[in-house]
C-alpha cells in the first residue's frame, strides 16, 4: 500500500505549500480497540472490495465521535487485505488542502501542465480510468466551500465527485451531514454516540477494571453522551490517577467511575470534556447563522435548560408561545423551528429528530449531554415554556386518564426535573416560578403513580410538599391536595399506618376550609374510607363510605362517577364481610353501568371486573371466576403492561384459578412470573411481593385478593 503522510510547512512567499500525503497510522492505537463500529466499518470494506458505488461516503458527527478512527481502521483492515494506493487529505485549511488534491494529481501520474490549468477535471479522468484499487480520504472538512474547487461540491463538479472506479472509494470525515449541501452523490453515515455497554467498555480499556464496575462504567459512558473523545479523556485520567502515589494525589481528586461521574455533574467541573468540544460546536452555530439559521445558537440554549431525556419540541416549543415569552424569538414560525431543529441534528449537536411513538408516543429531540453542559441556560426559560405547556388542551387532561399518558410519559422527566431548583434556597425562582414547578412536578408524580412506579411518585410528591409549605402555607388548599396526594401513594405502597394520620389531618382541613359535603372534602372522606377498609376496620370503613355515597346521591345522582365510586368500595366492604351475593349483585349492577359509561379497556372497567372475579372465586365458581380473569388481564396488559402492580394483582388471582381448576404447571408458571415482576417493580418488601412470594412458597395454596 502506497502511503505519505500530510506535512504542512511554512512557504515564503511566491513558494509553493510543501505537503505529503498519507494516513496518520501512528493514531490508531493498538490498545485500545475500535468500539462499536463494526458494521460501519465492515460497509465501508465492502463498497471497497471492488463495490463501490462511485459515491461518496461521509462520515458525519459531532467532534469527538470518532469519525477519523473509523476512517483510520478501514486503511488498517484494508493493509491487511492487500495492495492500494491510499491517500488521506487534510481539508482543514484550502491551501493545504488544495496542495493535497495536486499531490494525488501527480501519483496519479499527471504532469504539472495537467495540474495547472484543470487540475481536478483531469485527476478525476485518472481515477475514473484506474485499474488499479485507491482510496481517497478526506478529514476534517469543516468549510465545505473549500471542498468547491472550480466548480461546486453538491453538483459533482468541485474537487470531490462521483466516479466510475469499481474499486475506488472516496471518504470524506467532516462534522456537517446535511444532505443538501453534499449533493445526490454523496451518502451520509451518521457517526453517534456509542451504545452504553460499548461507552463502557471505551472507559474500562482506558482506565483498566481497577478504576469501577461494568454497571458504574456504563453510567459514566451515558453522562458523557457516549462521546468516544470524551470516554477516552475520563478513562485515561482515571488510569493516571490510579497510578500516582497517594502523597501526590490532590483532595476530592476522582479515581474510579462513580466518582467521576459525581465530580463531573457539578457545573463548571474542570473534569467535565465538554470544554474540548466547545469551540467545535461554537464553530457549528456561527456557520448555521451564516447559513441564514438565526436561532440556532439560542434554540440550543432553549433545550439546555430542560433535562437530559428526550424533549417533546412539539409541546414544549410550541412558536407562538415561544415568541411572545422569551426574547430573541419574536420572528420565529412553525417552518423556522423545524428546519433550525433539523439543522442542529444534521450537525450532531442533537440526535436525529424521533418521529416514531417510541418517547411517549410524541415526537422529540434529544440534546447531546456535553452539548446540554456547555450550552447550559438558567431554569428560568424550562419553567417560562413548562408553564405554557401546562395551558395546552392535551396536557391539561388528569394524568389518570390513560388518554394523557403520551403526553406525560414525555413530560414527566422535565417536570421533575425542576424539583432540584425550586427548593427553598434557590433565588433565581420567584414564588409564581416555583409554584408552577410544584404544579408540574406534582401531575408529572400523579403520572407515575397510575403506571406503578410508587417509590418514584413517593420522592415526587415529598419535594412537592416541601415547596407548597413554604410558598402556600401548609393549611393552603394546594399544599393540603398534595398531603392528599402523599397519602394516595403511600397507601400504594402498602405503608397503611403513615397515610392515616395524612388522610385524617387532610379530610379535617378540607371539612373546615370548604365545608363538611363540598366536593373535595368528600374525596378525602372516600379515601379515608377505603383506607380503613385495607386496614382491616370494616365498621369505620363503611361509616364513611355510607355517609359520601349519600351526599353524592343527593349532587350526582345513581349515574354519577363519585356515586359509583363510593358504592363500588361499599361493595368491597359486603364481600370483606362475607355477604358473597349481595357484593356479586352490586359489582354485575356496577360493571354494566362502567361498561355503558366506559367500555371494556378503561381502568375503572377492569377494577370492578378483577373484583367480580375475587367474588366468584370465594363463591367456588370457578370457572366463571377464570374468564374474568382473562377478560381484565388482557385488559390491564394492554393499558399498563405485565409489569404493573394492578396487572400483577390480577395475574396473582389467575394463578389461583387455575390452581383451583387443576391447571397447576400454568398456574405456577403464571405466580413465578408474577413474583419476579413484583420482586423488580415494587421491591421485595412491599406487601404485595411478600404475598406473592408466600402464595408461591406455598403453592398450591393461595386466595384471592380484592382492589379498591
Amino acid at each position: 500500500m502506497d502511503v505519505a503522510q500530510l506535512v504542512v510547512s511554512a512557504a515564503a512567499p511566491g513558494e509553493r505549500t510543501v505537503v505529503t500525503v498519507a494516513p496518520p497510522v501512528a493514531e490508531r492505537d493498538q490498545r485500545y480497540p475500535l468500539r462499536g463500529r463494526g458494521e460501519m466499518v465492515e460497509e465501508l470494506l465492502q463498497l471497497c472490495a471492488g463495490r463501490s458505488d462511485g459515491r461518496m461516503h461521509v462520515l458525519h458527527g459531532i467532534s469527538g465521535s470518532g469519525k477519523t478512527a473509523i476512517a483510520l481502521e478501514v486503511v488498517h483492515r484494508l493493509s491487511e487485505a492487500g495492495p492500494r494506493r491510499v491517500w488521506w487529505v487534510d481539508a482543514r485549511h484550502a491551501a493545504t488542502f488544495v496542495a493535497g488534491m495536486r499531490v494525488v494529481a501527480r501519483h496519479t501520474g499527471l504532469g504539472e501542465d495537467d495540474i495547472s490549468e484543470a487540475a481536478a477535471d483531469a485527476l478525476w479522468e485518472r481515477l475514473n480510468a484506474s485499474t488499479r484499487p485507491w482510496l481517497l480520504i478526506v478529514d476534517n472538512a469543516e468549510d465545505l466551500t473549500v471542498l468547491n474547487g472550480p466548480g461546486r461540491l453538491a453538483a459533482g463538479t468541485g474537487w470531490l465527485r462521483p466516479h466510475a472506479c469499481a474499486e475506488g472509494m472516496v471518504v470524506v470525515v467532516t462534522r456537517y451531514g446535511v444532505a443538501r449541501w453534499w449533493g445526490g452523490a454523496a451518502v451520509l453515515h451518521p457517526v453517534g454516540p456509542l451504545p452504553p455497554d460499548d461507552a463502557a467498555q471505551v472507559l474500562l480499556d482506558h482506565a483498566g477494571a481497577g478504576a469501577g464496575t461494568l454497571q458504574a462504567a456504563r453510567a459514566l459512558g451515558m453522562r458523557l453522551g457516549g462521546l468516544p473523545l470524551a470516554l477516552s479523556m475520563a478513562g485515561s485520567y482515571l488510569a493516571e490517577v490510579n497510578t500516582m502515589p497517594e502523597a501526590l494525589r490532590e483532595a476530592g481528586m476522582p479515581s474510579d467511575f462513580a466518582a467521576y461521574h459525581r465530580v463531573m455533574n457539578k457545573h463548571g467541573s474542570s473534569l467535565n470534556p465538554a470544554r474540548v468540544i466547545a469551540h467545535a460546536w461554537q464553530m457549528s452555530v456561527e456557520l448555521l447563522h451564516q447559513m441564514g439559521f438565526a436561532h440556532a445558537g439560542r434554540l440550543l440554549t432553549v433545550l439546555a435548560a430542560f433535562n437530559e431525556a428526550p424533549i417533546p419540541y412539539t409541546l414544549l416549543l410550541r412558536p407562538a408561545r415561544m415568541s411572545a415569552v422569551l426574547p430573541g424569538f419574536g420572528d420565529l414560525d412553525g417552518t423556522t423551528l423545524w428546519r433550525t431543529l433539523r439543522e442542529l441534528a444534521a450537525l450532531g449537536l442533537t440526535d436525529p429528530l424521533d418521529l416514531s411513538a417510541t418517547n411517549g408516543g410524541l415526537p422529540c429531540v434529544r440534546l447531546h449531554p456535553l452539548i446540554r453542559d456547555i450550552a447550559r441556560a438558567e431554569t428560568t426559560t424550562a419553567v417560562t415554556l413548562i408553564e405554557q405547556a401546562l395551558r395546552l388542551d392535551e396536557v391539561r387532561l388528569a394524568p389518570e386518564d390513560p388518554k394523557s399518558w403520551s403526553v406525560w410519559a414525555a413530560l414527566t422527566p422535565h417536570a421533575l426535573d425542576l424539583l432540584q431548583h425550586a427548593g427553598e434556597g434557590q433565588p433565581q425562582l420567584s414564588a409564581s416560578q416555583r409554584t408552577v414547578c410544584a404544579d408540574a412536578a406534582e401531575l408529572a408524580a400523579r403520572y407515575l403513580q397510575t403506571q406503578g412506579l410508587f417509590a418514584q411518585a413517593r420522592r415526587g410528591f415529598e419535594r412537592v410538599l416541601t415547596i407548597r409549605s413554604e410558598v402556600l402555607g401548609p393549611d393552603h388548599v394546594e399544599t393540603v391536595t398534595t398531603r392528599h396526594n402523599l397519602a394516595s401513594i403511600l397507601h400504594d405502597l402498602g405503608a397503611l399506618h403513615e397515610a392515616e394520620p395524612l388522610r385524617r389531618h387532610v379530610w379535617h382541613c378540607l371539612d373546615r376550609i370548604c365545608g363538611t359535603d363540598h366536593h373535595d372534602t368528600l374525596i378525602a372522606r372516600h379515601e379515608l374510607g377505603r383506607l380503613l377498609h385495607d386496614m382491616g376496620r370494616l365498621n369505620g370503613a363503611e361509616a364513611h363510605l355510607r355517609y359520601v355515597y349519600r351526599a353524592r346521591l343527593r349532587t350526582g345522582g345513581e349515574q354519577g362517577s363519585d356515586t359509583l365510586a363510593a358504592r363500588h368500595e361499599l361493595a368491597r366492604v359486603l364481600h370483606d364481610r362475607g355477604d358473597l351475593e349481595a357484593a356479586r349483585e352490586e359489582y354485575q349492577a356496577l360493571l354494566t353501568i362502567r361498561l355503558q359509561q366506559f367500555g371494556e379497556d378503561h381502568p375503572r372497567t377492569a377494577t370492578i371486573r378483577h373484583n367480580h372475579a375475587c367474588v366468584l372465586h370465594d363463591l367456588g365458581l370457578m370457572q366463571l371466576a377464570h374468564d374474568e380473569c382473562r377478560r381484565v388481564l388482557a385488559s390491564r396488559t394492554g393499558l399498563y403492561g405485565f409489569c404493573h402492580p394492578k396487572t400483577l394483582a390480577t395475574a396473582h388471582l389467575l394463578a389461583i384459578v387455575l390452581e383451583a381448576l387443576s391447571r397447576s404447571t400454568e398456574a405456577l408458571q403464571m405466580l413465578k412470573q408474577v413474583c419476579d415482576s413484583a420482586r423488580q417493580l415494587l421491591g421485595a418488601d412491599h406487601p404485595q411481593t411478600r404475598r406473592y412470594t408466600r402464595a408461591l412458597a406455598a403453592f398450591p395454596q393461595g386466595s384471592p385478593g380484592e382492589e379498591e
